[in-house]
């Protein structure tokens, strides 16, 4: 009887020792994991900071703004989910552009609108891309640069509003394209557009997009997956436009900071950002202290996987 007792005492100490040595087991599988999707993240930052910092040479092009006749349209185009405009969390500029701009087309697109424009054979390769994105911000980058390549005009965000008449001068350019170059850093921003008609260069845009390989899409920060289709896609994409294209041949006008002022107010409305946003705007008013922090997270990690591999040597051992 003692002799069964004995054995049966130690299986159940051996199944405990095996039971603990799975969990530690799992614990650092756990451990690892997380580690891996955390350091990935930090790359990806570190990405979307050097493709924003990165200069780009937004004074190429000698602009005329004198033109008597004008390429682009007078069309303002602004979108929202619905003609409800009372859900959009601020106060929106539409009435703004109506009262200022009574001799232009002022059109709101909802996402049933756009839906029926990318539809359409002449988008329709843009289809299945369009709907792949999992943020309705993605899904409005596209789908302004659609709405201007189809119609022309000027797009502006719901919290852009209008300098008295200045727009009007703006319109009046020898451009193809419009777009302004962000206060902070050196990345273009997408929330006020103006190009012509059919533009060549928004066209050239269209045919880039493409859905993002599988290693892009690991995104644990929205915010990261947002800029990837609007500011950070653009910035690179009219990088490498202007590094290979001749100014004289299709006209691209990149706004400074402080022309952009002259034309528009942005209110900064961020209807689509959450606490990671707020966390990146941070980031970039105070990026020596980011280094900092993730210095220390490496370090960290660094730490975590050699004290990993020391107890699953000495479990192994045991």
């Amino acid at each position: 009887m003692s002799l069964l007792v004995d054995n049966a005492t130690d299986r159940f100490r051996d199944y405990l020792s095996l039971l603990m040595k799975s969990r530690q087991h799992k614990f650092w599988l756990t451990l690892s994991i997380v580690a891996v999707l955390l350091l990935w993240q930090i790359v990806l930052i570190i990405v979307t900071l050097k493709e924003n910092l990165t200069s780009i040479n937004f004074n190429l092009c000698n602009i005329d703004l004198n033109q008597t006749n004008s390429s682009i349209p007078r069309i303002i185009h602004q979108m929202w989910k619905t003609n409800k405009l009372s859900t959009y969390p601020i106060n929106n500029s539409h009435s703004e552009w109506k009262r200022l701009y009574p001799d232009y087309t002022i059109r709101l697109w909802t996402d049933e609108d756009l839906n029926e424009l990318i539809s359409d054979t002449t988008y329709r390769y843009l289809y299945d891309t369009y709907k792949s994105y999992p943020y309705s911000i993605q899904r409005a980058d596209l789908g302004r640069l659609i709405v201007l390549h189809s119609e022309g005009g000027i797009y502006a965000d719901l919290d852009v509003f209008p300098c008295s008449r200045q727009v009007e001068k703006l319109r009046l350019s020898n451009v193809s394209f419009i777009i302004p170059r962000a206060a902070m850093g050196s990345s273009l921003i997408n929330h006020f557009l103006a190009a012509e008609k059919s533009s060549s260069i928004i066209d050239d845009i269209l045919h880039e997009v493409v859905p993002l390989k599988f290693y892009r899409r690991i995104y644990i920060i929205p915010y990261l997956q947002v800029f990837s289709t609007g500011s950070i896609f653009l910035t690179r994409f009219l990088r490498k436009y202007i590094e290979a294209s001749e100014c004289n041949k299709r006209s691209l006008w990149i706004l400074s900071d402080d022309e952009v002022k002259k034309y528009v107010i942005h209110h900064v409305g961020r209807s689509w950002h959450s606490f990671d946003g707020y966390i990146f705007n941070q980031i970039y008013e105070y990026q020596k202290l980011f280094i900092f922090f993730l210095t220390f997270c490496i370090i960290f990690l660094v730490f975590v996987f050699k004290h990993q591999s020391f107890t699953l040597t000495f479990i192994k051992f045991r």
